[in-house]
C-alpha cells in the first residue's frame, strides 16, 4: 500500500476526518489527502511546535513523543509521530470521532514506520 492509499484508508475509517497528510521534519508535506494548500501550511506550522514538544519530552526524560492533539474551534488536529521527525497529521471535524482517529493514526504510523527508517 502506498502513502496515498494509506491516507485514503485512514480517512475512510475515521468518521469526520476532513484531511490528512504525511509531513517531513521540515514541515513539507510528503503527501496530502485531499490536496489542500491550507493543510500544507498547517503542517509546516505544526512541525515547529512538534519539534519543540519532542525536544522537551527528551529534555525532561519523558521518552519519545508519540502523539499530540490540538483542539481548535471546529476541529481536532491529531499529530502522530512516524519516524525520524516525520509525522502523520489528521484533521477531524468536531462532529467526528477524534478518539477513534487517534487510535487509527497510531496503527497507521506503525504500518508506515518501516518506510521511513
Amino acid at each position: 500500500m502506498n502513502f496515498e492509499e494509506s491516507l485514503q484508508q485512514l480517512m475512510e475509517d475515521c468518521p469526520g476526518a476532513r484531511a490528512s497528510a504525511i509531513v517531513d521534519p521540515d514541515g513539507i508535506p510528503v503527501v496530502v489527502t485531499p490536496r489542500d494548500g491550507s493543510l500544507e501550511t498547517l503542517g509546516a506550522e505544526l512541525a515547529t511546535i512538534l519539534r519543540d514538544l519532542a525536544e522537551s519530552a527528551r529534555e525532561f526524560q519523558h521518552g519519545r513523543l508519540e502523539q499530540c492533539s490540538v483542539f481548535a474551534g471546529d476541529a481536532t488536529i491529531v499529530l502522530t509521530t512516524i519516524a525520524s521527525g516525520y509525522f502523520l497529521l489528521v484533521v477531524v471535524g468536531r462532529d467526528g470521532m477524534a478518539g477513534k482517529c487517534r487510535f487509527l493514526s497510531r496503527l497507521a504510523s506503525e504500518r508506515l514506520h518501516s518506510e521511513f527508517i
